[in-house]
Order: C-alpha cells, then sequence, then structure tokens
C-alpha cells in the first residue's frame, strides 16, 4: 500500500506543506519502501526543472485594450506543458495546500504560478499575494474533455481566463499539466480572487457559467466559494487572498 501514497502528497511532504502527523506518516512510509524515497528525489529534479523553464524573461509587456487588469503575453506566444501542478490535498489541514502534481489523480485541478525576480514559486490555494504580482493559471484535466476558466475578484468583476476569447467551453489537453497563454497582474480590488476551472463531458456554453457566476457575486455581495453550475458541469477552484501594498 506504500507505494500508493500520490505524488502530490509527496511534493506537500517536499515542500514542508503536509500537516505534522501527516509528515510524520510519509517518513513511516518511505522508510518501509525504498522506492517512494526514488519518487521524492525525481519530483525534486522535476521541479528543478520547471524553476529553470519558468524564467523572468519569459514575460514581455503589451499594451492591454481598456480593462480592469493588465493581461500579459507570453514571449513563447502559446501555452507549454509542465510536469507538475499544485493539487489540494485531501489530508487534515489548518489551511488550504496548494494543487500539485496531477499525474494519476482522477480530478481535475488549478495550478497557479507567481513570478519571482529568480524564476517563479507555487502558489498554495489560500496564499496571500500583492496587487502587481504576476500570476500564471495553469490546469490538468484529468481526463474532463471540455472545460474553461473564470475567476471573480473582491470587486464582483467576472473575467474569462480560458478561453481568452469566445463563447464556449474549449477542448482540454489530455495527459499533462497545462498553462496558459497569458499571465496576468493582479490588480487593487480587495480581499481575495478565486478561479473557477469549470469541466464537462460535452462542449458547453460559456455564458450561462459566467451568468450564474455574476448573479451569485452580486447576490453574496462578495466572492464565492462555489458556483451554481448547469447540469452536467464540475468545478474546483483556486483563492488568492489579497494584501494590500505597503
Amino acid at each position: 500500500m506504500t507505494r500508493n501514497i500520490p505524488d502530490f502528497v509527496l511534493e506537500r511532504y517536499r515542500l514542508k506543506e503536509l500537516p505534522e502527523r501527516s509528515a510524520r506518516a510519509v517518513e513511516h512510509m518511505m522508510a518501509a519502501d525504498p522506492s517512494i524515497r526514488a519518487r521524492l528525489d525525481a519530483l525534486a529534479a522535476s521541479d528543478a526543472d520547471i524553476q529553470r523553464q519558468y524564467a523572468p524573461d519569459v514575460f514581455i509587456h503589451d499594451r492591454p485594450a481598456p480593462s480592469r487588469r493588465l493581461v500579459l503575453r507570453l514571449a513563447t506566444g502559446g501555452a507549454f506543458a509542465l510536469a507538475a501542478l499544485l493539487l489540494v490535498l485531501v489530508l487534515p489541514r489548518t489551511t488550504p495546500p496548494p494543487e500539485e502534481r496531477l499525474k494519476g489523480s482522477a480530478h481535475p485541478s488549478l495550478a497557479v504560478y507567481r513570478r519571482t525576480d529568480t524564476g517563479s514559486e507555487r502558489l498554495a490555494d489560500g496564499a496571500v499575494a500583492r496587487p502587481g504580482d504576476l500570476l500564471r493559471v495553469g490546469y490538468a484535466s484529468a481526463g474532463r474533455p471540455y472545460g474553461l476558466i473564470l475567476s471573480i475578484d473582491g470587486r464582483g468583476a467576472v473575467t474569462l481566463h480560458l478561453p481568452p476569447s469566445g463563447d464556449r467551453a474549449v477542448p482540454l489537453t489530455p495527459g499533462k499539466v497545462v498553462l496558459l497563454d497569458a499571465a496576468y497582474e493582479l490588480d487593487e480590488a480587495p480581499r481575495v480572487e478565486r478561479f473557477y476551472f469549470v469541466t464537462g463531458k460535452e462542449a458547453f456554453a460559456a455564458e450561462p457559467v459566467l451568468s450564474a457566476a455574476r448573479r451569485e457575486a452580486a447576490r453574496q455581495g462578495s466572492v464565492p466559494d462555489a458556483l451554481p453550475l448547469p447540469a452536467g458541469l464540475e468545478q474546483v477552484t483556486f483563492a488568492i487572498h489579497k494584501e494590500a501594498r505597503k
């Protein structure tokens, strides 16, 4: 059974983000099965590759159309796959952890990376960020064929990230983690920004989902934890808490 420990649990252990009890359980499993240590080392090597790929110079500034936030297009001109992303951990915890390596997971997942001076850092679900931080959002489809990604900010503004244009959910790339073509700069909207990854087994219209997001944000007067969706659709979410710049 020790061989069945998921990769995302090992990632959380490697990043020292597991609760103490869960970390001890992982250590006991590694002591009983050396192959787990080998997998941990392989994950560390893969993460180093990601950090090298996601360097600061992949960003260029375009003149954006008027909108509530600055959108930054990548110099690569297209999405590129990563070998890992942050997966919501199912072990006991006191704060929401990041979503990480989706390979083998049965559930879709979101990932958020923040640009740093030396490359990038992975953000946990519920992490604190500041206006001006540059973020990349990605997904792992876990076999779902169609999906879209939107966000709601602290003022109730709804933004569609995937597709960047169009009125329908798009075919999702299977079997690997995909980052969206564009990064963007967090604006001054207060409190929290939440991303929603909505998936379905068949192509679906974006507008009913966007309308539900607008209605729910207006009804609650805040960023909703989840959206009321049409039948047949599923969602996962990822929250970023805003910290005002001093």
